[in-house]
């Protein structure tokens, strides 16, 4: 019989953990688990891989609280670029500064209630002011965020930008620094962090490897 439970928050694999939206982390459970070691009295693998997910996202989530904000005080145009600016900004930083409190702000932050609420609001505000052009843009930037179409048009040069900045894919670099950012505040120690890294390397080179042999 099926369970009726939660659906668990990542799949292993040989090559590591697959999660819900598609994401690998180059890492297997077991050794994930080992490396993590007392960090993981604390707070679960399941949490921490969730949070990974989470800021993952958040340059979206960044970008869609900030644009009305913009609209308010500039031109649509100049909103628009601000917001971008933004946007791919903070997916190139965000990597090195992944933050267990930034994460709790994005999982309220990036709920479709609270940004549907939002939205709701601020248009129907610019309605009442007769500015339709602001309204046009805020709900087209809503749409394309929201659908996931931003991140999808800008994920390859993305990702040619941010592996000449970090030694690690974007999903392990942000799951390595939540472990350790994990181990500070509780006070333990995450002695292998280095053998985290060399891992992961050699996960990811095995599993571009067997993607290109399948091809």
């Amino acid at each position: 019989m099926a369970s009726d439970g939660p659906p668990p928050t990542f799949v292993n694999t040989p090559y590591g953990m697959v999660t819900a939206a598609g994401r690998w982390y180059h890492i297997p459970e077991e050794q994930a688990r080992d490396y993590a070691g007392e960090v993981l009295d604390h707070i679960s693998l399941e949490d921490l891989v969730e949070r990974a997910d989470l800021w993952i996202d958040s340059p979206r989530t960044v970008a869609l609280w900030l644009l009305p904000l913009f609209l308010w005080g500039l031109s649509p145009v100049w909103a628009v670029v601000a917001t971008a600016g933004l946007y791919l900004g903070w997916a190139l930083a965000s990597p090195a500064v992944p933050s267990l409190w930034g994460t709790r702000a994005v999982r309220l932050l990036s709920s479709t209630l609270a940004q549907g609420g939002y939205y709701t609001v601020v248009l129907s505000l610019f309605a009442m002011a007769d500015r339709f052009a602001a309204v046009g843009v805020g709900l087209a930037a809503f749409v394309l965020f929201r659908w996931g179409i931003v991140d999808w048009a800008v994920r390859g040069g993305l990702r040619a930008l941010r592996r000449r900045l970090y030694p690690l894919p974007v999903t392990d670099q942000i799951l390595r620094g939540l472990m350790v950012r994990a181990a500070l505040k509780h006070r333990v120690s995450v002695p292998q962090v280095d053998a985290i890294t060399k891992d992961i390397l050699d996960n990811w080179g095995a599993r571009t490897d067997a993607d290109d042999a399948a091809d």
